[in-house]
């Protein structure tokens, strides 16, 4: 979620205090260039998970697992959230 918006030339000038801004209450900050999105700041620990997810997301044994179970559910060999479910009974 964008916590706000600076334009770049502003992003420039104020960098220390912004930098401080972000490291202390978090969020993430757009930065424009024309007033077009140019780049994100964000807390270098929010950096550390996307740059872990990713790695997960590229991961050649997942994505082979995930083009499996895609052409599983297409054939319709697919198991249902109903049969997934552990019964009360």
């Amino acid at each position: 979620m964008i916590q706000d918006v600076y334009g770049i030339k502003e992003f420039q000038m104020n960098l220390p205090k912004i930098a401080t801004k972000i490291k202390e209450q978090g969020g993430h900050y757009l930065i424009t260039n024309r007033s077009k999105p140019s780049m994100v700041a964000i807390p270098f620990e929010d950096y550390q998970e996307i740059e872990d997810i990713l790695m997960e997301l590229n991961s050649p044994k997942l994505q082979k697992e995930v083009k499996k179970a895609r052409e599983d559910y297409k054939k319709g060999e697919a198991i249902s959230i109903d049969e997934l479910r552990i019964s009360d009974e």
